[in-house]
């Protein structure tokens, strides 16, 4: 019994998979091959790598493709390819949201964005297609999926992740990178934080964290057992590569919390199985043994150096809120001046963005904008969960939180899309279509 039934084990309930079971898209080889096409995109080819190809993808000039993630063109051709298979597209989009509404209040929270975007603040619109407009057509396409497609593309991102946290050891060890780390056009070069497949190493702290907190609800499923502990070993050594301190210090603590909810179930008469207490208290000693080594060996000392000196981001955060002093009610209401924003950012030396997620929208969009959208995107994570097993409330907080510490959503990225597949995949519900 895995973490995830911890509190379904306190309480006896397990949530209804719901309506709508059916395979979309289409039981194909060719809709087979570009599901795992997409996935392979959106984990292969970070921002940075399609920047360092030489396209202006977070940069002025260039054409309208180059702004937008190739990950997101695959995933918006194949919904558009799949919907002409279902007879009539706009019946099954009506019946979509018919059985699913917060779709729909997603989709009006972005398209108010959107109108706000362009017509109130005067700023591109393109960075919203992969921010939030991606999760969107994720999840359309990787909800209800039968089991065995769920397990082949569950073994795939499997692979992907292990690779990406190898990568990332490798660059941490020898100083080398896939990807050089670019921030506001700047290329940064005197950070030792690893880039790997994902990209920016906040990004990979914060989808290497979220994928070992589904790993412990379960999430795992799909691999052998001492698969899934080498996939979750190497994860965590790779979060050190990546430096995220939110992330693995929040990580921790809901590892913390979620141990102590299963002990306290077990307490209270859940089932268990014993094997997997036999392999605690095997690997407990064992990963005490290797965690001293490594620290002996210096493995974590730039790590925990980031505590000490953290390079002036813990200045930056506290810097944010002196914002405020300079924006009017009416202003912090409605949204204010895009270029009066940009030269206070630029004075009070955050030209990388504002440090969260929460507070750069209402300084950009305004209150009022800022928290229909927010509205929209709680009701789309809610629709998220209900469509997981179990525990997506953990992997959505951790999520939130950490985006809550960083630009993050913020800025033009495919996180939130990423999660949304990762979460799809690996927390896809069981025993739906096992024969498909």
């Amino acid at each position: 019994m895995s973490l995830d039934l911890a509190t379904a084990a306190v309480t006896g309930r397990r949530r209804p998979f719901g309506r709508g079971s059916a395979a979309f898209p289409p039981t194909s080889i060719g809709f087979e091959a570009g599901l795992a096409l997409v996935l392979l995109l959106f984990v292969v080819v970070s921002p940075l790598a399609l920047v360092e190809l030489g396209l202006a993808y977070d940069e002025t000039g260039g054409t309208a493709l180059e702004k937008i993630h190739p990950g997101t063109l695959v995933a918006s051709l194949l919904l558009l390819a799949a919907l002409t298979t279902q007879g009539n597209p706009l019946a099954w989009i009506g019946d979509a949201v018919a059985r699913t509404p917060a779709i729909a209040l997603y989709a009006m929270g972005i398209a108010v964005l959107m109108a706000h975007t362009i017509l109130v603040v005067k700023l591109p619109f393109t960075p919203l297609i992969d921010t939030f407009i991606a999760p969107l057509v994720i999840f359309l396409l990787y909800r209800h999926m039968p089991e065995r497609r769920g397990r082949r593309l569950a073994l795939l991102l499997h692979v992907l992740m292990f690779a990406n946290a190898l990568v990332g050891l490798f660059e941490f060890a020898t100083g080398w990178r896939i990807t050089p780390l670019v921030a506001a056009g700047v290329v940064i070069e005197d950070d030792w934080r690893s880039t790997a497949l994902l990209g920016h190493p906040l990004a990979n702290a914060s989808l290497t964290g979220a994928y070992l907190l589904m790993l412990a609800l379960g999430g795992g499923r799909d691999l052998p057992r001492p698969l899934r502990v080498l996939a979750f070993l190497a994860g965590a050594a790779a979060m050190v590569a990546f430096g995220g301190r939110a992330a693995t210090v929040l990580l921790l603590v809901s590892l913390a919390l979620l141990a102590s909810l299963r002990g306290t179930a077990i307490l209270a008469g859940a089932r268990f199985d014993t094997r997997q207490i036999l392999a605690v208290l095997v690997l407990l000693p064992i990963a005490a043994i290797a965690t001293t080594v490594l620290a002996e060996a210096g493995f974590f000392d730039q790590f925990l150096e980031r505590f000490v000196d953290d390079k002036g981001s813990a200045d930056a955060r506290s810097q944010m809120f002196e914002l405020f002093r300079h924006v009017s009610w009416h202003d912090l209401v409605l949204g204010p001046d895009a270029r009066h924003m940009e030269t206070l950012r630029a004075r009070y030396g955050l030209d990388f963005g504002i440090e969260s997620f929460w507070i750069a929208y209402v300084l950009t969009n305004g209150l009022v904008v800022s928290l229909v959208f927010f509205a929209a995107l709680a009701a789309f994570c809610r629709e998220i969960v209900r469509a997981t097993e179990p525990g997506g409330w953990w992997v959505l907080a951790f999520f939130f939180l950490v985006a809550s510490t960083s630009v993050s959503l913020s800025a033009k990225s495919p996180l939130l899309a990423v999660l949304t597949l990762m979460m799809s995949i690996l927390m896809r519900p069981r025993g739906r279509h096992p024969d498909r």
